[in-house]
This record gives structure tokens, C-alpha cells and sequence, in this order.
């Protein structure tokens, strides 16, 4: 065979192998899915379990599916359980959240505080017929259907069977350990990933709510990655605000603010991080602000 005779042939090669290879490599990633679905005795597929991508998530979620799209959704497996003889069904979601970090940022916006706690995962919540959990990479949602007084039984089970098959389950993002804990409340930490605060120029938000005389505030801190990259962050907000009726005003090596309602705002910055409070009521503002000095204490043996 000449040489241009063989460099067709190799090109009629790929043209034919490439498709294969992208089809098993899908085939892999949804096998690893489908993997995690569990087998339990008594209990059948409705139908085939569906896969969805990320461009494809709107057809299952439809205008939720942006906020999954903003922590870099991987793939989805819906899985739909009958009891055999009953009219009780399970609807298992496991969504791919391509690291622990994402899943529990897309996990955090859906739950709330006083969520009831089940001890699956490293977070989660049993609420009625639904639980929510999330380990590792994966974020878990199940609901039961004409489960009755069992229906905490059967959810848990299905939610056990999953996180039995995860070998990585993760942990709480270790840098809500360096907000104080007095008035902290308690599974209210968030992880914001994009537009924290509304700010384009913002992303990777830690977020924990306090409360303390009945009242709310929150204390936050934001990862930007390098200290140049928050002197940047830090100069963009004090710039914007100063076109506003309430500017951050500087108080030695923090920013202040009073807002319309009374309330204020703490900033401050730590290497890589800008940390603070706001909604934070008149009669709080001393203790804030020493809770302020040691967040920066924490961020700082954080380097």
C-alpha cells in the first residue's frame, strides 16, 4: 500500500473507531451511575432508568435546571422503585456533581436550617416523604410515593443502599470551621459558587446564618483564589459602593457600612479571602465585631 493509499485508509479508521470510542466512553460515565442504583429484594424498576446531561437536565428539571448548571453539573440518573403488590414507589435522583465541593453547594440552596437531620451522608435531611443527602461527589434525592407510616422506613433504606456504594462520602468544606461559633445556626451553611452577593467579579461563597435576641445576620467569606485576585475583588466593591447613598467606608484594616435599614456591614480581608457580616442589627455590632477579629484570626492560620 503507497503512503497516500494508507493515509486514507487511517483516516476511513478513525472515522469509524472515533464514534465507538466516544460511545464507550459515555457508556463508562453512565455505567458509573448506574452503579450506584441499588437492587433490594421486593422492590422492581417501573421503567429504564434515565440519564440526563447537561444539556439535556431542562427536560427532567426544566427551570431548576440552571441553578445545577451553576455548579457545573456532570449527568443525572432518575431511577423510578414499585413495591411488588403495592402501590408504594421510590423515585431515586443522583445527581453528579463532578466534586464534593459542587455538591454540597447545590445540596445547601435546597435546604433548609430546620430541616430535619438523618444521619446519611455527611448532610442530609429527612422531611415527609422526602430525603436529600449529599456525599462526596454525588448529591441524593429520593421521594416516596403511597409509603404511609412506612414512609421514613422505605426512604432511608433506598438512601443507605446508595451511600453504601460511595466510597468517597467527603465531609463539611472545611473552611466553615473558621466562623465562630456563638449564635451560629446550626445546618445553615451554604456554598455559593458564581455571582456571590450579585457580583459577577465574585464567586465561591461560604455562607453561615447567626442568630442571637431573635434576629438574623450573616457571616460570610469569600475565596478568590489569590490575594491579588481579592485586593482586585476588595478595590471593586469599595469602588462601586462609593457611587451609592451608603459607601463601605474604611475603619483602619476593615470596611463599614451603614445601610437604610439600620443595619451594617463588615468587611475585611485575609490573603486570599475577604470575610464579614452583614444584616447586622445596632445592639450586635460590638460582638460582631470581635467575632469579626476572629474570623480574620482563622483565616489567617488558614495560610
Amino acid at each position: 500500500m503507497d503512503r497516500k493509499a494508507s493515509g486514507v485508509f487511517m483516516i476511513y479508521l478513525l472515522l469509524i473507531l472515533l464514534p465507538a470510542s466516544m460511545m464507550a466512553a459515555d457508556s463508562g460515565q453512565a455505567l458509573s451511575l448506574k452503579s450506584l442504583l441499588p437492587k433490594i429484594e421486593g422492590w422492581e424498576f417501573l421503567d429504564e432508568p434515565a440519564l440526563y446531561s447537561p444539556g439535556t437536565l431542562f427536560e427532567y428539571i426544566n427551570g431548576a435546571s440552571e441553578a445545577y448548571l451553576s455548579y457545573d453539573f456532570r449527568e443525572l440518573i432518575v431511577a423510578h422503585y414499585q413495591k411488588k403488590g403495592s402501590e408504594t414507589t421510590v423515585t431515586l435522583e443522583i445527581y453528579d456533581m463532578g466534586e464534593a465541593l459542587n455538591a454540597f453547594g447545590i445540596f445547601s440552596s435546597e435546604r433548609y436550617p430546620e430541616s430535619p437531620e438523618v444521619n446519611i451522608g455527611y448532610a442530609g435531611y429527612l422531611e415527609e416523604e422526602v430525603l436529600n443527602f449529599v456525599s462526596g461527589r454525588y448529591y441524593v434525592k429520593l421521594i416516596c410515593f403511597e409509603g404511609w407510616e412506612q414512609t421514613p422506613e422505605y426512604l432511608q433504606m433506598f438512601a443507605r443502599e446508595v451511600q453504601a456504594k460511595i466510597s468517597d462520602k467527603g465531609s463539611l468544606p472545611p473552611l466553615f470551621s473558621a466562623f465562630p461559633p456563638e449564635g451560629r445556626v446550626k445546618n445553615s451553611e451554604k456554598f455559593i459558587k458564581k455571582n456571590f452577593m450579585g457580583f459577577d467579579f465574585l464567586s465561591r461563597g461560604y455562607v453561615v446564618y447567626y442568630r442571637q435576641d431573635g434576629v438574623e445576620y450573616e457571616g460570610f467569606i469569600i475565596d478568590c483564589n489569590s490575594p491579588a485576585e481579592a485586593d482586585s475583588s476588595l478595590k471593586k466593591l469599595v469602588e462601586f459602593y462609593s457611587r451609592e447613598k451608603y459607601p463601605l467606608v474604611r475603619e483602619g484594616k476593615r470596611y463599614h457600612q451603614k445601610n437604610a435599614y439600620g443595619q451594617h456591614v463588615l468587611l475585611s480581608q485575609s490573603g486570599r479571602y475577604l470575610f464579614g457580616f452583614s444584616r447586622v442589627p445596632e445592639n450586635l455590632l460590638p460582638l460582631v465585631l470581635n467575632n469579626l477579629e476572629k474570623l480574620g484570626q482563622a483565616l489567617s492560620a488558614q495560610k
